[in-house]
């Protein structure tokens, strides 16, 4: 075999290939350090990324409105205005807002927000005077909870007191505007956490099955590199 031939290919192809030994380093690092870099809590949810996994983003349609803004929702996101709001789950069968406090309900929690999206409370099964939760509602400054077996009223939402339906407004869903549904949306779009985009990055399924061959190729490429190169120095010594 010609050792001038081999030396040259040795050198075109390393050359060529650098790029893909950089592109494995990296993205191997960073899967390594999946819990440092928390890569599987963060998402991303670009419309072309969503498109490119094959994912619907669905707008919200309905929501409730507390005060000057709505609250919406879609797979068990919530989202208040313009914030995703926190330890949110289920979906709401009703909102109030109540001198400054949003509070919105599922059939087996209500939650208490503050008007910027931050949690202060959340009451469940065991502090709830029934369970489950079919409807809420306000009374002027009182705060109204309907169930199948009575309906009770609190002035902060922590204190139950059984009371009457009279006088009881109950919140109703209402048709999101157009600008809200697509800001709604924008934020309770799905997302992708990080982890499993480096991953398909270094395996090459991000770019389709057919990727993963050519993965396959450039590792049998480096395969044939390491063994030239111990051939070069083999005849070379």
């Amino acid at each position: 075999m010609n050792i001038h031939a081999v030396r040259r290919w040795h050198g075109l192809v390393g050359a060529v290939i650098v790029f893909f030994l950089f592109y494995l380093m990296v993205s191997g690092l960073a899967l390594n350090h999946v819990d440092l870099l928390k890569l599987e809590k963060r998402e991303v949810s670009y419309p072309w990324l969503m498109r490119w996994y094959g994912i619907d983003a669905t707008d919200p349609t309905q929501g409730y409105l507390l005060g000057e803004k709505y609250i919406s929702w879609e797979g068990g996101k919530w989202v208040l205005g313009d914030k995703l709001l926190s330890s949110s789950a289920g979906q709401p069968i009703g909102a109030v807002e109540i001198g400054g406090i949003n509070y919105v309900a599922t059939t087996t929690a209500l939650y208490l927000y503050q008007s910027d999206g931050k949690l202060l409370d959340k009451v469940e099964k065991h502090s709830l005077p029934a369970v489950p939760i079919s409807a809420l509602g306000k009374m002027g400054s009182t705060v109204m909870l309907q169930t199948p077996s009575a309906v009770y009223a609190s002035v902060d939402g922590l204190n139950w007191e059984r009371s009457n339906a009279t006088g009881m407004t109950l919140s109703t869903l209402q048709e999101l505007p157009a600008d809200v549904k697509r800001r709604s949306g924008d934020i309770l779009a799905p997302g992708i956490s990080m982890q499993r985009i480096l991953q398909d990055l270094h395996s090459g399924r991000f770019f389709g099955r057919y990727a993963i061959w050519v993965m396959d190729l450039a590792s049998l490429v480096l395969l044939g590199l390491a063994l030239s190169g111990l051939w070069l120095y083999w005849r070379l010594r």
